[in-house]
């Protein structure tokens, strides 16, 4: 026979899975100081993303407002590698896809970036940037014209 603690889960199992089956997100209202993490298998954090307002329109689209995508390490250290910045994104959080058709800001340690119409793959660790685009390097690029 089950003990008391096991009995007590069993039943809030079904009461559970009800509750889950019956949640519904609304799309109406937005979800505001939206926060979004990711973590690698080993359970380090891959990304963060952040946004004034979201909100869900998809199991694999959430509109995001003021969007702030830190890009981590990948590892113990939880370094933030690269800061993304948007007024306007789409996460499509199933591909580990953001994209955005206005203007976007990368900032890392070896160079800045900016630039419109633009794609971030988290599995490549890829931005694309297709309209506008500036880069400003802040390594020194020693002998690169001769």
């Amino acid at each position: 026979m089950p003990s008391l603690a096991k009995k007590i889960l069993l039943s809030l199992v079904p009461a559970a899975a009800v509750l889950a089956a019956n949640t519904q997100i609304s799309t109406d209202k937005p979800i505001i100081n939206f926060r979004l993490p990711a973590f690698t298998a080993e359970g380090y954090r891959a990304w963060l993303v952040r946004g004034s307002e979201a909100r869900y329109a998809n199991e694999n689209q959430i509109d995001i407002k003021e969007l702030t995508l830190s890009v981590f390490s990948g590892r113990a250290d939880e370094k933030v590698d690269t800061l993304i910045l948007s007024p306007v994104a789409v996460v499509h959080p199933t591909d580990a896809v953001v994209t955005g058709p206005t203007t976007i800001r990368v900032i890392n340690d070896q160079f800045e970036a900016s630039g419109t119409n633009w794609r971030y793959a988290q599995k490549d660790k890829k931005v694309s940037i297709a309209k506008n685009v500036r880069v400003i390097f802040r390594a020194e690029f020693k002998d690169y014209l001769k």
